[in-house]
Formats: C-alpha cells, structure tokens, sequence
C-alpha cells in the first residue's frame, strides 16, 4: 500500500470543518505540509506583545505594555481589522513566580471575531492550554519549559480581539496571520469544535507528536568521501519535490558527519540555495543532543529533513567531507508535484559570529530580497554564564523581523521565541526539550553555558513580497559578548 502521507492539517481539517463554503480554507492552508512552499503574496504575519517600547528589558515585569489597553476593567491584547487567524498565543509559565500567566484566579481569555458581541472563545486562560478544552489538542497545545503555547488557528473574517480578564498581565506574545486580499475567509465556529469526533481528534494528535509516516525511499546513494573531498547525488524529475532526505552514518561517524558540509542546487543554479553545515541543516545541535522535531531530527542511525524541497528540474545534493574520511549512506524521497509558479525554492541561510560583542548591531539570522516565506530558524549560543545561577542572559534579547520595510514583529526574549521561558529557574527552562514544532535540545549551564534551540513555523509562517530582515539581540540591547551561530530556513522566488 502507498505509503500514508496524509499531513496534520487535512486530519485537522476534517476534524474542524465538518463543512466549508470559504473560497479560503484557513486549516488547509495552514497545515497541510504540501502547501508550506507556496508562496504567501496576500498575507502579512504581524505579532502583538509585551516588548519594552523604550528598548530597555522591561518586557512584562512591570505590566507597561502587557496590554494594548483596559476596556471595561479588562486587558486588550491584540487587536485587528481586516480578515485572518490568531496563530499563536504564547504566555510565560506561572510555577514558582507571580510574573508568569496572570495570578491563576481562572481569568478568562475571551476572542471576539467579526461583528460578534458574545466571544466565539470565552474560558480560563491556562485551560486552553492544557488539552482539555475541545477544538484545542495537546500538541498543538501545551506548556513545557517555561511557556505556555497555543498553535491552533482561529480564523476570523472582518475583525478580531483577544482580551484577558482584568489587569494582571505580564509577558505575552499573539501571533495573527493578516489577509489583504479579495477573498473571503470563513471564521472559527464553536459549534464545530463541539462535533469532534474523538478518533480523528487522536490520529491528528498521534501526526503531530510522531510526525510523517517513514518515506518508502525512491532512490539511495552510497558515498564514500575522502577527507575534505566532496561527492554529489542529483535527482532528476520535472515537476519534483523532495519529501524526505535521510542520511545514515555509523555511530562513530556521527560527530564527523555533524563537522561535514552539505551544499543544495536547484535546477540550473550555479550558486547553492543551501550552503551550510550538516548540524545546522539538520537543526543539530552535536552528538549528545540527539532528538527528533517534526521537520528534522535523527531516528533510527539517519539525520532526517522532512522539510518539503521543489524543483522544477533537478536537485543536485553536495556533501563535503571534514578533515576526516566519511562514508554515507543517502536515501530520498521524491514525489510529484503540481505545476505551478507559485511556490518557492528552500534556501537556508547560515551564520555565525564567535563571538559577537559588537553592541551597536543585533546578530543577523537573515536578510534578502526577493518573494519568499520565513519557515524556522535553529540557533546555537554560548557565552559565559552570570551569577551563582548560572544565568545564560544572553538569552534575554529580543527577536525582530522587518519584512517588506515594516517592523512586524518584535518578541520579549530569545527563549520567549521559542516558546519557552524563564531560564535556569527550576520547573521552567533549567533543562534541554523537545517538542514537535519547537525546543531546546541542548542546555547547559556552568561557568560556560550552551544554549540550542529550534522552532519551526508550520502554522505561522512568515511571508514577505519585496524583502525580510530577521535580527535577534545578544542579551539586552547587545550588551554581552556570547558565540551566535544560526541556520534560517526560507522559501525564495526573486522571478516572482
């Protein structure tokens, strides 16, 4: 049997929307991994929160700018004309400090949508995020090191308002995906929340925690590579997409294969797409931070991408071998695509300062010009910890991405961005994580501290027409000297 390719989102599209007369199918283009190349032209990804608007760290202790403002003695946190979904709301976990999710007095988080007077949501704010609340699954739902995270699109028509009861809150992020289109987009409706059937409900969590089923590999390539020698696989096929690439080494040759290079080219470029070490590319951190994501992670003696890669014609795959011999053994699976200029080409953009002590500038992730959509990033840090607690405050700075030439986002911290929180305070981020779509595999912390983390954006992409600058502070307002290296991974049209 055909091996079942069936996405998170066409499980959740059935478990949602029972029926849909939308010209635009929120939960499909949201989650059906075919769809994350297409290329965004009609959309914005905007993000309110509690940053400090003055540039200091003052980014929900005190509650300044925890709220857009008080209506009717309650917290107005995001607030939007105009069709979309929230695609994230992310609190700072509340265990051991008052700072975190409200005072857990069982405040209310309520969305108001369209011209609705009565909320389509209206429950206890840490509710939504246990995965006991219908229409919200664990895994799209959950808290873990720190956060507080809700994944699950609330699409909505002509307006939307998320407010929490009272004025007690401090560090929060909302994401919402902006429409400027023509096209009408259909909003959430409890009623169908209601209808979920309880099976489809668990096969959709069951995709998302475990990921794709295992490819059925179309071709495999053995490749012996001398030290510092390099040797390419190319796959030919119109209209192509690879849906997995797996490379499997020896145990032994895990640390090697990590220190090796891999250099990606699509169709008839002369200049790789991707051009980046093995760790970066598999979002791996080193040999004793093995883990599994969604998109990347090793499993069964192979480092996988299920990051979905197009061509139109060829797709060549270069490895570079370190100072040391390495043998591989490369598997793919390439299925058909439909024949379209409206997706892009992955590239993936690496960068490293060690170290980074330059306070006048933030440590860059990505800047580019062309037609793209902003997907994930993987950042590896070290720095000399602070403090009998070993604090990695270079964690405190602030993530910013400027797409298009407009400010759209700007997070509250670096561990905030990857939907944790509140470092080296035990029950929070004291410890390494993983989780489907976001973690920090690796987290040491001693006289020298290593910090590693992952997020994938699979419901909240980031699309831009024109141009993308993405930046993230080396603790606040540049101020410590720390070792940065990062892998942004985008899809890019410059012909669009």
């Amino acid at each position: 049997m055909k091996k079942n390719r069936i996405s998170i989102l066409l499980i959740l599209l059935t478990i949602v929307l029972a029926s849909c007369d939308s010209s635009i199918n929120v939960y499909k283009e949201s989650f059906d991994i075919a769809n994350i190349s297409k290329l965004q032209s009609n959309w914005k990804a905007i993000m309110f929160s509690s940053y400090d608007r003055k540039g200091g760290n003052d980014d929900g202790f005190k509650g300044t700018y925890s709220k857009l403002r008080l209506e009717q003695g309650n917290s107005v946190l995001a607030e939007v004309e105009g069709g979309g979904y929230v695609s994230r709301i992310w609190f700072t976990h509340s265990i051991h400090h008052r700072d975190g999710l409200l005072d857990l007095k069982g405040e209310h988080i309520r969305i108001y949508l369209d011209d609705k007077t009565k909320p389509a949501i209206n429950v206890a704010l840490e509710d939504i995020f246990t995965g006991n609340v219908k229409g919200f699954p664990p895994g799209l739902v959950g808290e873990g090191l720190g956060g507080y995270y809700c994944n699950v699109p609330i699409p909505f028509s002509n307006y939307c308002r998320v407010e929490v009861e009272g004025d007690d809150v401090h560090f929060y992020q909302i994401n919402i995906q902006q429409y400027t289109g023509e096209e009408e987009i259909q909003s959430y409706s409890g009623d169908n929340i209601n209808d979920i059937d309880e099976t489809l409900m668990a096969e959709g969590i069951k995709l998302l925690t475990t990921g794709v089923s295992k490819a059925n590999y179309s071709g495999s390539d053995k490749l012996n590579l001398a030290a510092n020698e390099s040797k390419s696989i190319i796959i030919n096929k119109k209209q192509g997409e690879i849906r997995e690439l797996m490379v499997k080494v020896g145990e032994a040759d895990i640390n090697t294969f990590l220190d090796s290079r891999i250099k990606i080219y699509w169709d008839n470029e002369t200049k790789p797409s991707v051009d980046v070490p093995a760790n970066m590319f598999f979002a791996m951190p080193d040999s004793k931070s093995l883990y599994k994501s969604y998109f990347t992670g090793y499993d069964e003696g192979g480092f996988y991408s299920r990051i979905p890669m197009p061509f139109k014609e060829q797709a060549k795959i270069e490895f570079v071998a370190p100072n040391k011999d390495l043998e591989l053994n490369v598997l793919y699976d390439v299925v058909d695509r439909t024949e379209d200029d409206k997706w892009g080409y992955l590239n993936v953009s690496y960068n490293h300062e060690e170290p980074i002590e330059d306070k006048a500038k933030d440590f860059l992730f990505l800047k580019t010009t062309g037609h793209g959509k902003y997907i994930g990033t993987f950042l590896m840090t070290e720095a000399k910890t602070h403090g009998d607690q070993m604090l990695p405050v270079w964690l405190e700075g602030d993530e910013v991405f400027v797409c298009d030439g407009e400010m759209r986002i700007h997070g509250t911290g670096t561990e905030d961005y990857f939907n944790c929180g509140w470092y080296s305070v035990p029950g929070r981020l004291n410890n390494s994580g993983s989780m489907p779509l976001h973690g920090f595999p690796q987290f040491e912390m001693k006289e020298i501290g290593y910090a590693s983390a992952y997020r994938w954006h699979l419901i909240d992409p980031v699309p831009f027409n024109e141009s993308i600058h993405v930046t993230i502070e080396h603790g606040t307002n540049n101020t410590i000297v720390a070792n940065y290296k990062s892998a942004a991974f985008y899809y890019l049209n410059t012909n669009l």
